[in-house]
This record gives structure tokens, sequence and C-alpha cells, in this order.
């Protein structure tokens, strides 16, 4: 009979306490590579060879777009920490229609608790020649979680609620001339014209409204005006539909 040390019994039970915990984690891990596998833009961690090799199997087993977020999914697990409540939420934010309730509930799960500083930790955004301070990343990451529930809300028709993200999204990013526009389609859809055109009016009248210069590391003088460009561009859209009697008349589902 083969008898055990106490040593070599106790290292044999924490082993088996800790294989699970190392399974989830790696789980997690694998879920977070093939998200970013199959949506290269989104800021998450570079994987390895082996992780490499798993994606590969699984893309030969999983065909469609929505089977892979199934597995992303699935992979995931229930969402108790910060990494797992954004993976969700970017697996069903980009699910198919019929998981938008889904979405919504993720979303929401996930902005209700501290975010994941994994998503943003790299991100490097530039407003003209200045780099985005670590608060300001962290900041521009939420407005894109809150314009991704926003989008979710005003798909469903659910204007107040799209409103009152989009309105967040603004509050974190107000030199973002998007939230501004997303804001003022919201009002042109609950028919609120004026109240529309106020919004864009009002983005006229801030700071960001103003062409920034500045020069590139080769010495180019460069004039990044996206922001006035967005916002004349939506005022003169609904200057026309104003001129026009416009009213919103929603699709059928």
């Amino acid at each position: 009979m083969l008898y055990l040390s106490k040593e070599n019994y106790f290292m044999g039970i924490l082993n088996l306490l800790s294989n699970p915990e190392k399974k989830r984690k790696a789980n997690i891990d694998l879920a977070e590579a093939l998200l970013a596998a199959k949506a290269p833009s989104v800021q998450l961690a570079s994987t390895g060879s082996k992780i490499d090799k798993q994606i590969e199997k699984i893309l030969k087993k999983c065909l469609t777009r929505q089977s892979v977020l199934d597995k992303v999914i699935e992979l995931c697990g229930v969402p108790e920490t910060s990494r797992q409540r954004y993976i969700s939420a970017v697996a069903h934010t980009r699910s198919r229609a019929d998981n938008r309730e889904k979405a919504i509930e993720s979303l929401e799960l996930y902005l209700a608790n501290p975010p994941c500083e994994e998503a943003y930790r790299n991100a490097r955004h530039f407003r003209g020649s200045k780099a985005f301070s670590p608060e300001e990343e962290k900041k521009q990451h939420l407005a894109e979680m809150y314009s991704y529930l926003g989008k979710a809300y005003e798909v469903e028709h659910s204007f107040r609620q799209a409103l009152a993200s989009y309105s967040k999204e603004l509050e974190l990013t107000p030199f973002d001339p998007a939230s501004y526009c997303r804001i003022s389609s919201i009002l042109v859809k609950r028919n609120q014209l004026t109240s529309a055109m106020n919004v864009l009016q009002n983005a006229k009248k801030t700071s960001y409204y103003k062409p920034i210069k500045y020069k590139t590391q080769s010495g180019e003088t460069v004039t990044e005006d996206t922001f006035k460009k967005m916002i004349d561009t939506h005022i003169l859209d609904l200057e026309k539909k104003i001129e026009k009697g416009y009213v919103y008349s929603p699709k059928k589902k």
C-alpha cells in the first residue's frame, strides 16, 4: 500500500482546490481572446500560442458570428468580476437582435459596478496633439459603454432610457460631437425638434466647436475640425426637417 506524507497529502488537496479556479481563469482568458479575435479594434489582452490554437479550434466549430459570441459568453461564465462583466456586456451587445434585452441587462450591470481597468488601460486617444490621461481614458471607455446602452434602448424605442444613456455619455465626453448628435436624434424621434436644435446650437457655443490647430512630429500644421463639421452637418439636416414639418413615425418591429 502506498502512503502519502502529510505534506504531499495537503499539497494534493490544495491542487484540487486550486484547479477549478485555474480552469475558470483560463476560460475567461480564452473568452477575452476569442472576442478580440473576432473584433480586433477592441482593446483586450494579447493572446499566447496556446490560446491561439484553442481559438483556431473553436472557430472551426463555430461557423457563424453568433455561435462565436455564444461561445464567448459560455466561457466567460457568470459575470462576477469587472472583467467578466465587460466581456459579457460586449459579447451580448454584438449578438443578434433577439438578444437585445440581455444586452441591455449586461450593460446596465457593467455600468452599475466599477469598470474593467484592462478595457481601457492600454487605450491611446488624442484630442489634437494632446494625449488623454488615464482618467480621461476611463471616461472615454465608460462613455462608449453608455453609447452602446443608448443604442440598444433606442432600437427598442425606449427613448427615455436612450436619452438618459446618451446624456451620461455627453457628461463624460463633452468634446465628442457624436454624443450631442445622438441626443438631438432622440429628441427628433420624440418629435421635439426645437429641443433637438437647441442641443446642437448649444454644442456650437462650447469651446470644442472651435477648430484645433497643432503641429505633427514632422512639423506639419494640422487643423482638427471634426466637431465643427459634424455639428454643422446635423444642424443643416435638422433645419430641412423643421422646414418640411417632419414628424417621426416609428417603423413596426
